[in-house]
């Protein structure tokens, strides 16, 4: 996202740049126009008093041999006076002479009587034209009359081609430096949003690593706490399990309400005996030990677990596995672990009862758990933080079940996701892949 603001940016930048040239380069080319066509008007009025004395003392020659000498002046094209019907009597080309003009700039000079600027274009000629109409004046009397009041047209022809040539030269300079410009400043933009990105992904590291020492910590303290609770509880839950053992041979098995009472007994054993397991599994690490399983023997050996749980749920257990599951690697104890845990959050979540879905299938490239379950789902703001150690909305438990079942599946090279309603049911699915070079043995 940031990358496309950058290029937007940057596109926004250069047409903004584009802008600002041309119109810099339109207001130069402007500008030297204008400035041009006041030199050529001040041109044209110095030959008309250049040729005004000769003129009137009949000196004609005179008049025809400043022209012939103006041509040598550099980017002065051509210089012609016409008469006022457009017939060229002295030009700086002799050979135009006593023939008719083809310019429309005199024409226009001699139709309105004014003078006259703009550009000319003929054949690879680019000219810059001034017309300056001659009015008869009283000194012109004795030779023209007084009849005529316009005698003819002075204009000044100014090569334009070189100088634009010139403009376009700066105009190509001002764009190459715009360029530039915008090049450097576009390259110092990208440089600083790598700086930044490296900035960002340094700092996530870091925050990761900081996480990572203050989980390894967490863990370190849970482990030495959980290895004093296994020291402590668990040999004291087998020695009641055995005496709970004991106990269920010498008792009547007529007698159900004490068969009852042992089996709470023997399932709160369980309970316990599952916690101590969660916090050693969670704290300490694992090292997987894989063996070729199938996953449908895996889940019909905890069933016994889902039997002792549901004895007074009435949950519905629907089981239906696909047979052509062939057994891939995996350690099936970590794995039934998975399993134990996925299932007794989903009969957790039906004190009421309900019905409680059990799904194996063989994908492509992966094989699929699907434990789904009709109980009170999760709600959607807790959704993102079930996998979270030691979170739980629970009374019982330390909030370590799906956590365990989230690492065990990654270090199978797998993921679990899981889809909830609040009041109708949530369902997870755990995908593993089948293929031993797609496990990572760490």
């Amino acid at each position: 996202m940031k990358n496309r603001f950058i290029l937007i940016l940057g596109i926004l930048s250069l047409i903004f740049l584009v802008i600002i040239v041309s119109l810099h380069s339109l207001s130069h080319y402007r500008h030297c126009i204008e400035d041009r066509q006041e030199k050529a008007r001040a041109f044209a009025k110095t030959i008309e008093k250049a040729v005004n004395l000769p003129m009137i003392k009949g000196e004609m020659e005179t008049v025809q041999e400043t022209l012939i000498a103006l041509k040598e002046l550099k980017h002065l094209k051509r210089v012609h006076i016409t008469d006022e019907k457009g017939i060229i009597h002295y030009s700086s080309d002799p050979g135009r002479i006593n023939t008719p003009t083809g310019s429309e700039i005199i024409l226009q000079a001699i139709e309105e009587d004014r003078e006259v600027s703009r550009f000319e274009h003929r054949g690879e000629d680019y000219i810059l034209s001034f017309a300056l109409p001659i009015h008869n004046e009283p000194r012109c009397y004795h030779c023209h009359g007084t009849d005529k009041g316009l005698l003819g047209v002075l204009r000044v022809g100014i090569d334009w081609m070189p100088i634009r040539k010139s403009l376009m030269r700066v105009l190509q300079g001002d764009v190459f430096t715009a360029m530039l410009f915008y090049a450097v400043i576009l390259i110092l933009s990208l440089l600083f949003q790598r700086l930044y990105n490296n900035a960002q992904q340094a700092y996530i590291r870091l925050q990761q690593a900081q996480d990572q020492l203050i989980k390894t910590e967490k863990m370190a303290a849970v482990g030495q706490m959980a290895a004093a609770i296994s020291h402590d509880l668990r040999n004291p839950l087998t020695g009641i399990k055995m005496a709970i053992y004991y106990l269920g041979g010498k008792i009547n098995k007529a007698d159900s309400e004490i068969n009852n009472i042992l089996k709470d007994i023997e399932l709160e054993i369980d309970y316990a005996s599952n916690v101590v397991t969660n916090i050693l599994t969670y704290s300490r690490p694992t090292h997987l030990i894989y063996k070729r399983a199938g996953i449908n023997k895996i889940i019909e050996d905890t069933m016994h677990f889902v039997h002792l749980q549901n004895r007074d749920s009435h949950i519905e257990v629907i089981k239906d596995y696909d047979e052509n599951i062939p057994e891939i690697l995996m350690d099936s104890k970590q794995i039934k672990q998975v399993i134990i845990n996925l299932l007794s959050n989903s009969i957790q979540a039906m004190p009421d009862g309900g019905k409680l879905t059990i799904r194996t299938r063989l994908k492509p490239e992966e094989l699929e758990i699907k434990i789904i379950d009709t109980g009170q789902g999760i709600d959607p703001k807790d959704l993102e933080r079930i996998f979270t150690p030691f979170f739980t909305t629970k009374a019982r438990g330390v909030g370590l079940g799906l956590s365990i079942v989230s690492n065990i599946v990654q270090k199978h090279s797998g993921f679990v996701e899981v889809k909830s309603v609040l009041d109708e049911g949530t369902g997870f699915t755990v995908r593993l892949p089948i293929h031993k070079s797609s496990i990572n043995r760490g």
